[in-house]
């Protein structure tokens, strides 16, 4: 009896750790409509390690996923920053190179809740230089890029949802 008792815990356990791995974040919605998680994917033998992206809504349903992985652990990329806009229009995510390439280069991309679509902000601002962000109300971002312009690296600050509006234009 308690070889099937013990048995029935371990399978027990085995499900909870596939539902909920510990290699994952997950990140709540301020509205608390969806849920994103930045998943770490197996690190391999030299990288620094790679994420994936997933969101869905508050019941399990998958609206999107991205993953930044690669074959050989070495270019892809790892999320460094995670958060939503305080509007829950857009979840928002700073990463950098699993395998050292580019230091100095700290994409962010961001998904809206309108579409699901993963979009890179460098295409709008230059590099990313810095990991780090701020969002503000409703879906205003503040970061350090290199300016297509200048050359320089200075901060920034952008409405998301200008972005957007400004791709549906085109």
């Amino acid at each position: 009896m308690k070889e099937k008792s013990l048995l029935a815990f371990c399978a027990l356990v085995s499900l909870t750790a596939l539902a909920h791995p510990a290699d994952q974040k997950e990140y709540l919605s301020p509205n608390g409509k969806y849920r994103a998680y930045v998943i770490a994917l197996p690190k391999a033998r030299y990288g620094s390690g790679e994420s994936k992206i997933v969101i869905r809504t508050k019941d399990g349903k998958t609206l999107c996923s991205e993953s930044y992985g690669s074959k050989d652990g070495e270019h892809g990329f790892g999320v460094e920053k995670a958060a939503w806009t305080p509007d829950s229009g857009f979840f928002v995510y700073s990463m950098s190179s699993s395998g050292g390439h580019q230091p100095w280069h700290s994409p962010i991309h961001f998904i809206s809740v309108q579409d699901f679509k993963a979009r890179r902000l460098d295409d709008h601002v230059g590099s990313i230089t810095h990991p780090d962000f701020e969002l503000h109300a409703p879906d205003t971002i503040r970061a350090v890029a290199t300016q297509k312009a200048i050359g320089d690296e200075a901060p920034f600050e952008i409405r998301l949802s200008e972005l957007v509006a400004r791709e549906k234009k085109k």
